[in-house]
Order: C-alpha cells, then structure tokens, then sequence
C-alpha cells in the first residue's frame, strides 16, 4: 500500500470565532509536488503552518508518512516531522555563514559527512565557494538559493514553502522555479508550494489545489484545472475570460444566436472562452464541434508572436482575442470560430 507524505482529513482551523481553515482534505504522494494557490486571506499559508505544526488544529486529522502527526488534542512538535521548510524571507541566520546555515539541521552527521553534503548542496544551488559568506553579503537570489540548499540538507520527506519566489524579480523567479523543481525531484521529497500567483503553480505543479474563503474548491492537474474549471472564480485565477450569456437545452448551447452540442444539465450559464482559443476560421484546421460567428477587430496589439485584438459584436461585451498569425491580422469585421471543447460552462 502506498504511504501519502502528506494527508489532510477534514482539517479545520479557527481563530477565535474566524474558521481560516474549513474541513481541507487532501493528500500529497511521495515525490509530488502540490501547489495549494489562493487569494489572500482565503487560508492557504495556515494550512502550510498546520502541516508544519506551527498551528493548532479546531478539528480533524493530519498524517505524515502514515502517523497520524496532529489531531484537536495532540500535534507532533515541528522538528520531529521531517520536514524541511523555505519562506518567502528565506529566514537565513545571519550570524552564520552560507555553510552554517546549510548544516544547521543535520547536527546528526559526522563533521565529514556535514562537509560532504554541503559541499554536494552548494553544487547543486549554484553557490560553489559561498561557503564562508555571510547572509548579508548574498544577493535575493543567492539568498534563495541558500536557503533551497538548507531545506534539502536533512534529505526531508516534505518541504513547505510558503511564496518561495515572490520577492524575487520575474527572470530570477523562473530560473529559481526550475531549479527548486529539478532538486525537489531529484530527491523524491514531496513539496507543498504556498502562492497567489498561477504561473508559479502552473510551471511546478503536479497537481494545483485551489483554496478560497477556507474551502478547497478544486484539486486537479494543470491541464485540467486550466482548460476545465468547475468556478468562474477559479477560472479567472488562471487568466482573462471572455463571457456571454447561455442556455443548455437538450444537450445543445445556445450563445450569441449560435448553437452547438454540449453534454451539460439544461439551464442557464455563463460561458467562458479563453482568448487564445478563439481563432480566425480560415485558420483553424480542428475537427471538433465548433460555434462559429462573426465579429469587428476594432484594434490590435502585437505581444510576442501573438496579436491580441479587441471584438465588437452583438452580445460580446469587451471580448478579446490572442492570435498567432503568419501575418498581422486585420482591422474590420472577421469570421472566428471556438472549438466547443474550449468552452466553459459556470452556472448562473
């Protein structure tokens, strides 16, 4: 039977008469990494905490490696967790060196074995001869990569990090994002990654878990959660969204006075398209089902090898679309076709 590295079991928190945290359950395998994404305030750094057990749970159970770790009336102490830890300040001691603050945690090992793995670490970060520097003297990447390397050092079957990239500047953050991924894997440690920003999740999750107001409203893979969103909320989380009124009736849509088949409840929806699906019809190859209509391109801007155009037309309201044209494409009115698969169905 496969043990979980981490299980949330109906996991509530409150503060006060607050509830931060509300009946989460979840499960992390060894070797996954899960991004629990959020707005803030919606609960997400306080179930890290309670993972971490730097909070007390109102209810419920958590396990680590199959113990049972917290409950309302016990929780393990954090450092008997096994658990390695990396905030969004990086927390570096700083009256310790670069190798210090790495062999912080593994007092256990003999003085050549801390060597050995600081020295395989601070290789792996990208910080060979950073051993005698000091905090203060690293710069935000430097300190990140610091402080990667001191979460790994005890070979932990868990690390939390809670918006590990937020301060740094966006190039910075995507080498960072790749590298904590490439060392994550490398060492089969599970990871629980605490953010706001979907790009972070999206480019290291295995699975996204999307909090909001204390719920876990959605866990799934990226590919589903981006191209299938069971909330508008969560949608909008993962980009802009066209939207316009439509009805279901007899597992057929209808929008804009266009009908396509849809296997939904009969009703009324809103529905979503993102604007890189939309496509000029006379560029569009697909198969599929499609809604096919026609629409003014009233300005376009070009971003990248895309063109992002702005639509006028009967019932589309400020409706956008990112084409990737051989040429620039044209002002004036245009026939643009959606394949039925990329349209998203939110209850009205």
């Amino acid at each position: 039977m496969t043990v979980e590295a981490l299980r949330f079991v109906d996991v509530s928190c409150r503060f006060g008469t607050e509830s931060v945290v509300n009946k989460v359950s979840f499960d992390i395998a060894q070797g996954e990494i899960v991004c629990l994404l959020g707005p803030s305030g919606c609960g997400k750094t306080t179930s890290l905490r309670l993972a971490g057990g730097m909070e007390t749970l109102s209810s419920g159970e958590i396990w680590l490696q199959g113990e049972c770790v917290a409950t309302a009336h016990y929780a393990s102490a954090p450092e008997t967790r096994r658990i390695g830890f990396l905030f969004q300040d990086f927390a570096l001691f700083p009256h310790l060196t670069v190798a210090e603050n790495i062999s912080f945690g593994i007092g256990h090992l003999t003085k050549r074995e801390k060597r050995a793995r600081v020295a395989m670490l601070l290789e792996a970060v990208g910080l060979e001869g950073f051993d005698d520097k000091f905090p203060d003297t690293l710069s935000g990447g430097e300190q990140q990569r610091a402080a990667l390397a001191r979460a790994l050092a005890p070979e932990p079957k868990l690390v939390l990090m809670d918006e590990p990239f937020s301060s740094l500047d966006p190039q910075l953050r995507d080498q960072m994002r790749d590298l904590t991924l490439r060392l994550l894997k490398q060492s089969d440690a599970a990871g629980l990654i605490v953010t706001h920003d979907a790009a972070d999740a999206l480019r290291m999750a295995d699975r996204i878990a999307v909090q909001n107001q204390g719920r876990l409203i959605q866990l799934a893979t990226p590919e589903e959660i981006y191209a299938a969103p069971e909330t508008l909320d969560v949608a909008t989380m993962f980009g802009p969204i066209n939207l316009m009124p439509g009805e279901v009736i007899n597992h057929q849509l209808t929008c804009i006075n266009k009908n396509v088949p849809m296997t939904a409840e009969n009703g009324a929806y809103q529905v979503g398209v993102r604007p890189e699906n939309i496509e000029l019809s006379s560029a569009t190859q697909s198969g599929d089902e499609q809604m096919v209509f026609e629409a003014e391109i009233v300005s376009i801007r070009a971003i990248g090898p895309d063109y992002l155009c702005d639509l006028m037309a009967p019932g589309l309201d400020q409706w956008q679309a990112r084409l990737r044209c051989a040429t620039r494409p044209e002002t004036g009115t245009q026939e643009f076709c959606i394949s039925a698969r990329h349209l998203m169905l939110f209850k009205s």
